[in-house]
Parts: C-alpha cells; sequence; structure tokens
C-alpha cells in the first residue's frame, strides 16, 4: 500500500511539472523565457518501450548540441521460471525515472545519450511445489511442513544508462518524433526467500539458503535491461 502511495505521489508530481510547463506556453511563444528557468525552452510528452508507458521532459543546455531529460516510467509484468521440483511465479514492477543528457554530434536528430534510472525496478516471488511436495537441497517437504514460500528481489538503486537516439525535440517543428535504444546495467538481482516452516526447523532453513542461492544463479545473467522505446515530444516554444 505504501509502496502504490508513492508510486501515485510521483505520478502527480511529474504530471504537476509538465502543467507547469504548459502554463509557460505563452511565455515561451513571445520568446521570453522565465527568469527561473536557466536552460532554453521546455518539451514534454508521453512514451512507451520496455521500460514502460512513461512521460519526459526535455530542456536545451546547449541549443542543437546537448539537451537535459528527465522522465517517469513504470510497467507492470509477470515471468515464471522453476528450480528442482519449485514452480516460482514473479510479479515483475518495473519503475524509474530516467536523468539523462542527450549529445547531439553532427547538431541533427542523431544523439548519444547517457545518465541513471533511478531503479526501483523489483518482483516478488511465490513459490508452489510441482508434484505436492517441495524438493530442496535433496531433502523432500511437504507443502505443510514449508509453509508460505515467498521472495522478493533487490537490485541497484542507481542503474547506468547509455544508447543511442533519434530526434532533437528542442530543435525543428512543435511536435517531434523519438526512438531509442540502449541499456541499463541494474546488476544481478539479489532474491531473498522465506518459508514460513523454517523457524521451526534449522534443517529446513539451511535447505531454504541454498535454494535462494540456487534461485540468484538463475537470474545472475539478467544484470542488464535492455531499452528501446518511442515517444512523440511537444515544444512549448
Amino acid at each position: 500500500m505504501k509502496a502504490s502511495s508513492n508510486r501515485r505521489n510521483r505520478f502527480a508530481l511529474a504530471v504537476a511539472l509538465i502543467v507547469a510547463s504548459m502554463a509557460s506556453a505563452p511565455v515561451f511563444a513571445m520568446g521570453v523565457p522565465p527568469a527561473w528557468l536557466p536552460f532554453h525552452g521546455i518539451a514534454a510528452g508521453l512514451g512507451v518501450g520496455t521500460e514502460g508507458v512513461g512521460i519526459q521532459g526535455t530542456t536545451a543546455i546547449i541549443p542543437k548540441v546537448l539537451n537535459l531529460n528527465v522522465g517517469f516510467d513504470y510497467l507492470h509484468l509477470s515471468r515464471s521460471f522453476n528450480t528442482n521440483n519449485v514452480n516460482y511465479k514473479a510479479g515483475v514492477n518495473l519503475q524509474g525515472e530516467p536523468i539523462t543528457v542527450s549529445w547531439f554530434p553532427f547538431q541533427g536528430n542523431l544523439n548519444l545519450t547517457a545518465g541513471v534510472f533511478i531503479n526501483q525496478n523489483g518482483f516478488n516471488v511465490t513459490g508452489t511445489p510441482t508434484r505436492g511436495t517441495y524438493t530442496f537441497n535433496g531433502h523432500t517437504y511437504t507443502a505443510s511442513q514449508v509453509g508460505s514460500l515467498t521472495g522478493k528481489t533487490h537490485f541497484n538503486g542507481a542503474a547506468p544508462y547509455v544508447g543511442l537516439g533519434w530526434g532533437d525535440p528542442m530543435d525543428g517543428g512543435r511536435l517531434t518524433f523519438t526512438a531509442n535504444v540502449g541499456a541499463i546495467y541494474e546488476g544481478a538481482p539479489n532474491v531473498s526467500l522465506t518459508a514460513t516452516g523454517a523457524a521451526a526447523n534449522p534443517q529446513l532453513a539451511s535447505d531454504v539458503q541454498t535454494e535462494q542461492n540456487n534461485v540468484n544463479s538463475k537470474l545472475s545473467g539478467y544484470q542488464w535491461w535492455p531499452v528501446m522505446g518511442v515517444g512523440l515530444m511537444y515544444r512549448f516554444e
């Protein structure tokens, strides 16, 4: 409930920033940027991609050369996998606030983009036995002995991003189509497994720890998250 409230608060803040940008549009149209704005114009828009559905704001640090981008992305996915005799179902929440800089080496549409995602990606895992029993580390347990088997993941909180992009919202017409491809390095997922029955069974607790290591080994290759997306931006000037 708290995480959901935090997401709503961040989304509301992002929407408020875009609304404030739209309110400044008449001033930009007259060619007079607000006194509080240290950069050159504002563009805002919507996008969709492997990071989910998002909103983005852009301003030119150096027109036609360097842009600053900030945004908010969110997506929920489901994924299943298994180890030994245990099936796992994961609910994956992709959420991030990208803060990036785009460099236009040829002062055209092609850009090199790098920065950081404030990374809140993660997933919750629920395990169920495939044949009515669990097998951890060669030992078999009934479902009642194990109780509820759950887990959750942790990633790096700040995830570096690098990629290629197309489109400069701060140059050309008011509407700009954008596209990007790159990758986020968020580190290997760190899964913590918990079995309610382990508190009264030291052997089970040890075997669940071994199973946790097996799950982490299965997920160790997911250190990079591919980023591909498209968007439509509107410039307020």
